[in-house]
């Protein structure tokens, strides 16, 4: 076998044996060869392809706008851009295709490697709704929870000069923490990672203190950590007190919250109701609550916040039967 052919026979095993859609056609637009791949993915033999024009197959190519692009494009220069291409059976699907022009043996042909990009597509739509449902939260945050606060301030300083109560100082506390919250959110939402001051933060004070500010009824906290991690106080401090209220608006007014740690990381659980299996992969939706009288951001917020340091969470059945959320590849 002469060098020349071997190189014939490896293209011929390279042109079989791709992943890609290829089809092979010339400056008419005439099919002339295609692979396996091809004849498999459109659902047609060889010689039923071999033959037909390109927009027989992808229905976003315009005949003549065609050639005179092929007629332009130079020789053995790449070019990439999006398509369709039109199944037997008549459904339709997108591809990424890269044609290049060449001089094979002496005639003129146009080379086109399709690659099926429906999953990248649904990625990119998934992605689109995310980045909306984002733009409505901000929304959300930044005028129909800060308006009615603004309301609440400007109360509450009128009932400092009516009257002197030792309940307005708790009553400002929270407001104060409520205002503080809606301009993280809004940071957190617009700028991500950068808004982050990340410091050593020691998680058994922390988690006292978030159980200060969260209304606890009569639920008991138990910490079982002295672990001290690498991150952003407020952001962990909006975790935790979200996982906190979590527990106890699902867990009931007397459930046991638990904080302890795990070989890289730190886990939340409580001896509440479980989550129900179904459930499992929806809690961290923007949206999804249970309560009625749930927003369904806590969770999402939660989630959001141990991807923006980077790390990560999962949520198990405790040994007590309520849930465990466990976040891992905890930097200290």
């Amino acid at each position: 076998m002469t060098p020349s052919s071997s190189r014939e026979a490896q293209l011929e095993a390279l042109f079989e044996k791709s992943p890609d859609l290829i089809a092979i056609h010339d400056s008419d637009g005439v099919i002339r060869d295609v692979n396996e791949r091809m004849c498999d993915e459109l659902g047609y033999t060889e010689s039923e392809l071999i033959g037909k024009r390109v927009w027989e197959l992808d229905p976003t190519v315009e005949p003549s706008e065609a050639k005179s692009f092929w007629t332009d494009l130079s020789t053995e220069t790449p070019r990439r851009f999006e398509g369709k291409l039109k199944r037997k059976d008549g459904s339709i699907f997108p591809i990424e295709i890269h044609l290049i022009r060449l001089d094979l043996d002496g005639d003129d042909r146009f080379v086109a490697m399709d690659r099926d990009i429906t999953d990248q597509q649904e990625r990119e739509e998934r992605l689109r709704q995310q980045n909306e449902r984002l733009d409505r939260f901000t929304s959300v945050v930044s005028h129909d929870l800060r308006n009615p606060l603004q309301v609440a301030e400007g109360r509450l300083e009128l009932l400092k000069e009516d009257c002197d109560s030792e309940h307005i100082e708790d009553i400002e506390r929270a407001l104060n923490r409520m205002d503080a919250l809606i301009e993280d959110l809004l940071t957190l939402a617009q700028d991500g990672d950068a808004a982050m001051e990340r410091e050593a933060v020691e998680l058994e004070t922390l988690v006292e203190t978030c159980w200060e500010t969260v209304v606890t009824q009569n639920a008991s906290l138990k910490i079982e950590t002295d672990r001290t991690v690498h991150g952003d106080r407020d952001q962990l401090q909006q975790l935790f007190e979200n996982l906190m209220r979590n527990a106890v608006e699902h867990g009931g007014s007397d459930v046991t919250i638990t904080v302890g740690d795990l070989d890289y990381g730190f886990y939340i659980a409580d001896d509440g109701e479980g989550i129900p299996e179904d459930d499992m992969m929806a809690i961290f939706d923007a949206g999804y609550s249970t309560a009625t009288d749930g927003t369904g951001f806590g969770l999402s917020i939660v989630e959001q916040i141990v991807e923006t340091h980077g790390w990560e969470i999962t949520v198990k059945e405790s040994q007590a039967g309520g849930p465990r959320f466990e976040i891992s590849g905890v930097t200290q």
